[in-house]
């Protein structure tokens, strides 16, 4: 039966709150879901929207992304995945009108648009047998390389590196979960520590001890699991 659930992340900064992430994900008969999600990052400021498809072994269908900073658009995309190609048809400020097909060996496994609630999807693709080896997860793309995602959205081949951690009890304002902890290694100066529960891999809370950002779940409703 198909069923729906969604909920918000709180972002934070040491400072205090930096922005809020609100998604909704409907889980079709056949495994397949599609997340809507709405990203406000207040300092820079941004806001992004993503409408991301995927099959039921939360490999990439398809996605819509759309980007604005500081007030003004940056662009907006529409991405589709075959199983031996990705498509994108995009129009940015920058760039204009682009038009990408790029030959891949298999279907997708993640199309990175930025989101926690997207992020958080990498682990469903690293199992949890060998706990303290980093996993490469290699035929992915993302929709920008920029950190926060303001730039594009175009197709950018991505090799993400995530390591299984254990388990860990995370408290949050809403209670306490039981989560598997993952860390992704983004060899950009931040390591993301990404707890997740449940067979939706709902984004409980992620830590960025470098920085110390955080990312946590303040609201969850519907038929979750």
């Amino acid at each position: 039966m198909t069923r729906n659930y969604g909920g918000v992340l709180q972002y934070r900064d040491a400072a205090g709150p930096t922005g809020r992430e609100r998604f909704s994900v409907t889980v079709f008969d056949d495994g397949s879901r599609t997340l809507r999600c709405q990203c406000w990052m207040d300092k820079v400021p941004l806001v992004r929207d993503v409408v991301y498809t995927v099959n039921e072994r939360f490999e990439a269908v398809d996605c819509f992304v759309r980007v604005v900073s500081a007030g003004a658009w940056v662009g907006s995309g529409i991405f589709l995945f075959a199983d031996n190609h990705a498509e994108a048809e995009a129009f940015t400020r920058q760039d204009g009108r682009i038009h990408q097909r790029i030959e891949t060996p298999g279907r997708v496994k993640l199309f990175g648009s930025h989101p926690i609630s997207v992020d958080i999807w990498k682990c469903t693709h690293t199992p949890a047998d060998r706990p303290g080896t980093i996993q490469a997860l290699t035929n992915c793309f993302s929709s920008s390389l920029a950190a926060n995602g303001a730039s594009g959205p175009l197709l950018n081949a991505k090799t993400y590196d995530v390591e299984f951690d254990g388990r860990e009890t995370r408290q949050t304002s809403i209670g306490a979960f039981e989560c598997l902890r993952y860390q992704w290694h983004t060899h950009t100066g931040r390591t993301l520590i990404m707890c997740t529960t449940g067979e939706d891999w709902l984004p409980v809370d992620v830590r960025v001890p470098e920085t110390g950002r955080s990312y946590e779940l303040i609201e969850l409703t519907g038929d979750w699991r």
